[in-house]
């Protein structure tokens, strides 16, 4: 979901500290202030966390808000059941399916990657992700939220979703962005995060109640649970499919074959398994080289989980932010080792099967799946854009003004646009459904 190996140097760590200029992340003001006016949620927030080196975490930190550089985001190491729980149940069934490794070290519900409670992004985290730096990525968003609100003329209600919100910034700045600058859409915007995952929750839940928004969220456990009417809806998602656990499979002696987890001397170790005919199909689906060695990975998540919204939605636009590539690009010779990364400490790590639960695991979207699945279920697909274009396409009002952006701001773009960091890995893949014919996202118009 957000362990983004893009943005790094060739030394292979982030450098946010970039010729561009560093970022300074966001402002202390306007969350002093709210955090003033609401002692009680101030309170609460220093209550749940404990102090670093005899006082809170207060330095300036660009990477997060400010509201959250009070949460103690410095753990000591855990010494986990998961890779236990792992071995045993290998020592009893055999070997499994990376998938499900990747699934328990990643969403296990105590001691998952994602789900243990530890801080994962930022500076101090294990990754950056395009919302760590600053707000601007959520301003941009709510322009665009902006357009398709006119392009409906103003319906009583805005349905705004977001999956995989981590601990909420992103929605923060949004829905900030959208009272500050589009006051006649705030207050018919409704939020509603999907979150399965309690911890994540709670966190969202802190820091949307300090930023006076949480009185304007609702949460939901799937996208079974959302209304299914005629609410002209906007889903957007940052770093969400790439968590999708992934099978791997690797073409040796003539065949495809699965990549699987087994137990060997020293801890975790890779086999092989053989394949179904189905699942064969599966993979030339794609049309990979089969060339001895060559490796793939697919997400057997991602088709349910856009049917599950698919299906839901009957007047939307869904913008899906990741990292990735088109089919052709991601089966081609040049990715011949196929894209699965662990990450650590902002370092990627070459041992993606050591301690589960304390690494990112990911690899790189297949946006061509997300467009074939959405076309069958109805949905235009507007277009593919990578972070440089359609950022500035957005920004360029802003950027046209005779009153420039504040530096501060500049630096923030720059990082979401800049080719070295997010600006040509991440892209924004934009679908809609039942919107009117001369809409066209402003993200993909040429500038």
């Amino acid at each position: 979901m957000l362990g983004s190996a893009a943005g790094e140097s060739s030394s292979g760590t982030f450098d946010l500290e970039s010729a561009e200029g560093k970022s300074e992340g966001r402002t202390t003001e306007s969350w002093a202030k709210t955090l003033a006016r609401n002692p009680a949620i101030k309170n609460k927030i220093k209550n749940e966390t404990r102090p670093i080196g005899g006082k809170l975490i207060s330095d300036r930190d660009s990477s997060i808000s400010p509201l959250l550089k009070i949460q103690n985001k410095i753990t000591e190491p855990l010494n986990t059941p998961l890779p236990e729980q792992l071995a045993t149940q290998i020592r009893k069934s055999g070997p499994i399916p990376f998938h499900d490794f990747m699934e328990q070290a990643l969403y296990h519900p105590d001691y998952g990657f994602y789900t243990s409670g530890n801080h994962r992004t930022g500076k101090k985290g294990d990754f950056m992700t395009p919302v760590s730096a600053g707000p601007v990525l959520g301003e941009l968003l709510a322009r665009q939220i902006h357009e398709f609100d006119q392009a409906l003329q103003q319906p009583p209600t805005i349905r705004l979703v977001e999956q995989g919100a981590d601990q909420g910034w992103l929605a923060c700045d949004v829905l900030t962005a959208m009272r500050r600058q589009h006051p006649d859409l705030f207050p018919r915007v409704k939020l509603h995060l999907i979150e399965p995952f309690p911890r994540l929750k709670k966190t969202q839940g802190v820091c949307l109640e300090a930023a006076e928004f949480k009185n304007n969220v609702q949460w939901h456990s799937s996208w079974s649970t959302m209304p299914r009417d005629d609410t002209a809806t906007f889903f957007y998602s940052c770093e969400l499919v790439d968590s999708f656990p992934v099978r791997i499979f690797c073409y040796r002696n003539g065949a495809w074959r699965e990549q699987c987890v087994g137990l060997g001397g020293t801890g975790f170790i890779w086999q092989e398994d053989g394949i179904d005919v189905e699942t064969a199909a599966m993979i030339r689906h794609w049309s990979p080289p089969e060339v001895e060695g060559f490796t793939v990975e697919i997400r057997p998540g991602t088709t349910p989980w856009l049917e599950g919204w698919a299906r839901r939605i009957s007047q939307g636009l869904v913008l899906t932010l990741d990292y990735g590539y088109s089919a052709m690009e991601l089966f081609s010779p040049a990715r011949a080792g196929g894209t699965l990364v662990a990450m650590r400490d902002h370092q990627r790590s070459t041992h993606p099967l050591a301690e589960p639960g304390q690494q990112d695991l990911t690899a790189h979207v297949n946006f061509t799946e997300l467009e074939e699945s959405a076309a069958r279920e109805g949905w235009k697909n507007y277009g593919l854009v990578d972070f440089a274009r359609g950022c500035t396409a957005l920004a360029a009002p802003l950027l046209r003004e005779d009153k420039k952006p504040s530096d501060p701001w500049i630096r923030n773009f720059r990082h979401l646009t800049h080719p070295t960091l997010f600006g040509q890995t991440h892209k924004i893949l934009v679908q809609g459904k039942g919107l009117p014919e001369t809409f066209q996202p402003a993200m993909l118009r040429k500038i």
